[in-house]
């Protein structure tokens, strides 16, 4: 985790106790004409998002990890550049925990792209320790080529470009230590005893996996009030009859791996650590396909990131606290163990954690619900797994998308298909409740 200097934890302080510098957002005064460019670009969040992207897939991270990245990297770029946004406010006393952030001083001379520039790159090498020095490298990279661009652009004068940096570095520090108190440090060193034993529960060890990061719902959220917000009913009762609702639904895992096509969805939604930006940026690599091809301006480039992003954190949150209180079995065990075919293996590869309920799926319940609040049912493009041999696919709204990632976790064989359903279902009223709780103008 980065640590903050002496020199600027003083300065913040000198500020909180002398000019009131930090302030709520309620206070904030966003019509004021100093601190207005009206002509910053949605390509700045953009390319940052793309960036984060990028660093989840080259960093092989997991779903947890990546969604915590994207949403703090989001977050991060929204109060980068709210204050050139009249009307919108800061997310400061809406999140979970963020109590104040720094706010523009009158008389100093600020621009909000180079204040981008140079907060988000502090906030993703702190999120993310360890990052590799390529990734490092690639952030240093488009920071500076985005202040080049900028600089150039606007004829910035020195004072600004100091002020904006100035900036930059008390808001990164702010957002970094209230991701600092969010319960993840450490959280893998946490020592889990599963439940006694009963047939239903997860066998990883059959697959040579351990439980990962089992105590994930213990996580603060950011909007939602509790992991057992929308809380779906338990899965279908354990039963070794072939007319029983649970030998059924892993009897449709186990005939679907045989259909080339419905393996083809189930393998386009994939997103196995190191191949994509995983399950947690599949719907962020469709954003980032929507600023240019509708063309998006910077207020809903910026909201639709955070949306997308601190429902998927919130989502994965709530999802992990229910597949560690039921602790079921993938259907490769079952399929296994149960119905005889010893050697079968999913056509994806299968996660090391429970089944019920399964995480792609209320990822794509909350993105889905999110994009189409925001977009209505509208055709989209998605050629973000193009390097992979998909090509382009094209969807004629986002809810067909949704359906369609909730259905390849059954056709990929890791899901039963109650798991995807009743996570797509939960997704979708996590959404809700963010899209009710969540406000980005001032009323």
């Amino acid at each position: 985790m980065k640590s903050i200097t002496f020199t600027r934890l003083f300065l913040a302080l000198l500020l909180v106790a002398s000019s009131g510098f930090w302030t709520s957002c309620a206070d904030a005064d966003y019509d004021t004409p100093y601190w207005y460019q009206p002509d910053q670009s949605a390509k700045l969040p953009q390319q940052w998002m793309q960036e984060t992207y990028n660093t989840v897939k080259r960093e092989g991270l997991f779903a947890l990890d990546a969604s915590r990245l994207y949403a703090y990297t989001a977050i991060a770029m929204y109060e980068s550049m709210v204050h050139a946004l009249p009307g919108y406010r800061s997310l400061s006393g809406q999140l979970h925990g963020l109590e104040a952030l720094p706010q523009p001083e009158p008389g100093r001379s600020y621009d909000w792209g180079i204040v981008i520039c140079h907060t988000v790159p502090q906030v993703m090498k702190a999120i993310q320790p360890g990052l590799s020095n390529t990734s490092i490298a690639s952030h240093a990279q488009l920071a500076q080529s985005q202040e080049q661009i900028l600089v150039q652009d606007r004829n910035l004068t020195t004072s600004t470009i100091q002020d904006s940096k100035d900036f930059a570095d008390l808001l990164a520090d702010a957002i970094i230590a209230w991701a600092a108190t969010d319960n993840r440090i450490g959280m893998e060193d946490l020592v889990y005893t599963p439940p006694a034993y009963e047939p239903q529960h997860w066998k990883g060890s059959t697959l040579g996996q351990t439980f990962m990061m089992p105590f994930w719902w213990t996580s603060r959220t950011f909007v939602i009030p509790t992991y057992r917000q929308c809380e779906p009913e338990p899965p279908y009762t354990y039963s070794t009859d072939p007319n029983s609702a649970y030998y059924k639904d892993v009897e449709e895992v186990y005939n679907a791996s045989f259909d080339p096509a419905k393996v083809d969805i189930g393998r386009y939604w994939a997103n196995n650590p190191g191949l994509s930006g995983s399950p947690a940026g599949s719907w962020i690599g469709i954003a980032n396909q929507l600023v240019d091809q509708y063309n998006l301006d910077l207020p809903t480039t910026l909201r639709m990131y955070v949306l997308l992003s601190v429902s998927t954190r919130d989502a994965f949150i709530a999802a992990w606290y229910t597949k560690y209180k039921y602790n079921l079995e993938r259907p490769v065990t079952y399929i296994r163990d149960v119905m005889g075919h010893t050697n079968w293996n999913s056509p994806v590869p299968t996660p090391p954690y429970p089944d019920y309920i399964s995480g792609t799926s209320i990822n794509a319940g909350s993105s889905s619900e999110i994009l189409t609040e925001l977009f209505g049912f509208k055709a989209f493009e998605d050629g973000q797994h193009a390097d992979k041999g998909f090509g382009v696919r094209s969807f004629s709204n986002f809810k067909e998308a949704g359906i369609q990632a909730y259905n390849s976790r059954v056709f990929g064989g890791v899901h039963m298909r109650k798991a995807c359903a009743k996570g797509f279902e939960q997704g979708e009223c996590l959404a809700q409740h963010l899209m009710n709780n969540l406000e980005f103008e001032v009323r």
